[in-house]
């Protein structure tokens, strides 16, 4: 340990003159050789490195930080201290120990979420192998985007009543409806409940666009689409056109004749079912998340997935066209073009992962 003793005596000399340069230089070289000797220390050992590393890593840059963020996530013994001051500092510099960190305990995860808010709450989601305490804590405080991701989260394991609360929020949510119907883990009698809510879901939605005088209909189909996914199937009736599209899309994929202005020309032609698969497709998103995008609740995502992919506003703006309740007037489709101008492109393409991921099978 006497390259750490001298550069102790380098950190105090610096810290007096007050060389914002070199304490990142001596931080950098102090990190290496933690780094290099990690799996030979004890934990006495490794304190001292907690102590310098942690009052070096307060008086250093933003940029600094999150590179040694990204360093010591995924060593076993990183400094503890160091690591718990990281999670609680701003999320670029969090994200990777609340990815990664194994020195984050259950109890650490549910007192950073609680210190820091969505953003650190979203973080952990992404984190592998979630533990009840923390699911739980997530599903009471962090609303519905956490909600989604967590529930995404296809290794977080879930208490009794975690899942419980999030199939009862289900009932009243489509897409959280279609995230858990992708988990393994529902208990029995909570899967008979979501099958009641998808099927009511489903009886609002055929309603919407079919005469009132085909309730027969609407409820004949409906079963047999709840059969069908009981069966391990889909839903024939609702499908059948979204089916026909994505073979149509893919065959125009392999021609190498699929871009943003074959989507525009769908959208403009009104072809929703081929604008929606389309989108799927040059997102790499599953039909059902390319329709939310488009027609969901969510009015700001098709502005934020469109200019994650860097298209234009003329494709945007036929894509909003397709849903009915925008809103059709200069005033509302200048507000739109404003939101979509104004977003950062690393911003829409960050929600553009998340969706990704949410989105994500097993």
């Amino acid at each position: 340990m006497s390259t750490v003793a001298t550069l102790l005596r380098d950190l105090e000399s610096t810290m007096r003159r007050d060389a914002g340069s070199d304490r990142a230089d001596i931080l950098s070289r102090l990190t290496d050789l933690f780094l290099a000797t990690a799996i030979d220390l004890d934990e006495e050992q490794v304190g001292v490195f907690d102590v310098v590393i942690g009052r070096l890593s307060r008086a250093i840059e933003l940029r600094a930080r999150i590179e040694l963020a990204e360093r010591l996530a995924p060593v076993p013994n990183a400094p503890n201290g160091v690591v718990h001051q990281l999670a609680l500092d701003e999320i670029a510099v969090a994200r990777p120990v609340l990815l990664h960190s194994p020195r984050l305990s259950d109890q650490d995860l549910v007192a950073v979420a609680a210190a820091k808010g969505r953003d650190h709450m979203l973080a952990i989601t992404e984190r592998p192998h979630l533990g009840e305490p923390v699911t739980d804590f997530l599903i009471l405080r962090g609303g519905r985007v956490v909600t989604q991701a967590v529930a995404a989260n296809q290794t977080a394991r879930f208490s009794r009543h975690g899942m419980g609360v999030l199939a009862m929020r289900a009932v009243q949510d489509d897409a959280l409806q279609e995230t858990l119907g992708l988990r393994r883990d529902i208990p029995a009698e909570l899967a008979a409940q979501l099958m009641r809510a998808a099927k009511s879901s489903a009886r609002k939605r055929l309603a919407e666009h079919l005469s009132p005088n085909l309730t027969g209909e609407i409820d004949e189909a409906v079963e047999r689409g709840a059969e069908a996914v009981a069966a391990g199937g889909r839903m024939p009736g609702e499908l059948g056109p979204i089916s026909t599209a994505l073979a149509e899309i893919h065959a125009l994929d392999q021609a190498g004749g699929l871009d943003e202005a074959q989507v525009r020309a769908f959208a403009e032609a009104g072809r929703t079912e081929h604008a929606i698969c389309a989108l799927a497709l040059l997102a790499q998103l599953s039909p059902p998340a390319a329709e939310q995008v488009i027609l969901g609740s969510d009015r700001e995502a098709v502005l934020l997935v469109a200019r994650g992919l860097d298209w234009s506003w003329e494709t945007t703006a036929a894509l909003i066209a397709l849903r009915k309740d925008f809103g059709k007037s200069d005033a509302a489709v200048e507000r739109a073009r404003d939101s979509f101008r104004n977003l950062a492109r690393t911003t829409a393409q960050r929600v553009l992962g998340f969706l990704r991921m949410r989105d994500a099978r097993p």
